[in-house]
């Protein structure tokens, strides 16, 4: 029984060492994997950080003509004419507005003819009530 242990033991070894070489594989698979998943995400950092300048630089561009544009009109006199109008006439506007707001104000408008307000007689505060 003595030359049976030796083979047991050898069996067991060779069992054991096949199972580390498996697992070796596996790990081997594993990495190429995480490697190749790694080249991915910088390819797709890397594009995806040039789009984001691209874009940038065009903005920059769009933004460049349109001042550059509203420069040149605000240059040209009929132009110039046309804001004083269109500024005068916002100002005619909103000093209408506030105007006939304070001619309200100063004629009394109060809270008399609001239904529920002081004048309407409708409060439990009055005695007898």
């Amino acid at each position: 029984m003595a030359e049976q242990q030796p083979a047991e033991e050898k069996e067991t070894k060779k069992a054991w060492e096949e199972v580390g070489q498996h697992f070796s594989s596996v790990g081997k698979r594993i990495g190429e994997h995480y490697r190749n998943l790694e080249d991915e995400t910088r390819t797709s950092a890397a594009t995806q950080r040039q789009t984001v300048n691209d874009t940038i630089k065009k903005v920059v561009n769009e933004l460049d003509q349109a001042f550059t544009g509203l420069g040149n009109a605000l240059r040209d006199p009929q132009t110039k004419e046309s804001l004083n109008k269109a500024a005068k006439s916002l100002g005619n506007a909103l000093d209408s507005t506030f105007s006939g707001l304070g001619e309200k104000l100063r004629k009394g408008g109060s809270r008399k003819d609001t239904p529920g307000g002081p004048g309407q007689g409708g409060s439990s505060s009055q005695p007898g009530g």
